[in-house]
């Protein structure tokens, strides 16, 4: 196995002609929204992943949360073998049997109910968004968030991102988002009125630093949103499905 070199290492920093290829490649057709290591993954396993020029790396960022197994873990690489030989694609006019035994699972591991399956973390806040306001209509549209979350770059889920820097060049926000300080019950209770339907929080803060909600905060949370009948959505897209070492961080 090739040598795990530092991320930020002399040869990380001067990639390899392989790499060099692709990156050439990137800068010709790739509009250059995010900025990136010059490192061009071409395989991955378990805790570690290599480059197009045979260089190894440890791997201690799981993909914004979505590598929770790691790389090309062995039953999830047979069980996708095995689907694909099956079936790719089936529209939401037809049933499957895994979509239903997935959303029971969901429902037993949780506070039960029924699930609606998005394609992304960004498109369930962006359901979320939506059951709020159409639980009463749109007549109480007011959701309240808190300053330090991040919820997805759709619009809907931007305006919901209490973090001004996200925002930039992109304004006017959707309406109706509130902001409270991340723990401050009492800016909470301010913020109510007979127009608010819902409050978004991240059990634990990700973009934010990592910061978990503390117990008395979250059942605060609970209390307000049951004595005003509002909704209280977690976000989970960063702290779910056992990242925390439970099923959610709530």
């Amino acid at each position: 196995m090739a040598t795990i070199d530092a991320l930020h290492s002399t040869d990380a920093q001067q990639p390899g002609p392989e790499t060099q290829t692709v990156i050439k490649s990137f800068e010709q057709y790739v509009i250059p929204n995010y900025r990136r290591f010059n490192v061009c993954l071409v395989r991955g396993e378990g805790s570690r992943v290599w480059d197009a020029d045979g260089h190894c790396y440890l791997d201690l960022f799981p993909g914004w949360g979505c590598n929770l197994l790691g790389h090309c873990p062995g039953p999830v690489v047979k069980a996708v073998q095995r689907q694909v030989e099956k079936l790719i694609h089936v529209p939401n006019t037809w049933y499957i049997e895994p979509q239903g035994t997935w959303a029971k699972l969901l429902s037993e591991r949780s506070f039960g109910g029924q699930a609606f399956f998005c394609n992304s973390g960004t498109e369930a806040n962006e359901a979320a968004i939506k059951l709020v306001r159409l639980r009463s209509e749109g007549k109480r549209y007011k959701i309240i968030t808190f300053e330090g979350g991040f919820h997805g770059r759709t619009m809907g889920s931007l305006s919901a991102t209490a973090q001004p820097k996200y925002h930039d060049g992109l304004g006017p926000m959707v309406a109706g988002f509130q902001f409270a300080p991340h723990g401050d019950l009492d800016a909470v209770a301010g913020l109510v009125d007979e127009q608010t339907g819902g409050i978004l929080i991240e059990p634990i803060l990700g973009e934010g630093g990592i910061v978990p909600a503390s117990k008395e905060f979250l059942r605060g949370l609970r209390k307000i949103a049951d004595d005003n009948d509002l909704l209280l959505v977690f976000d989970e897209v960063q702290s779910g499905c056992g990242r925390t070492g439970k099923w959610f961080g709530y």
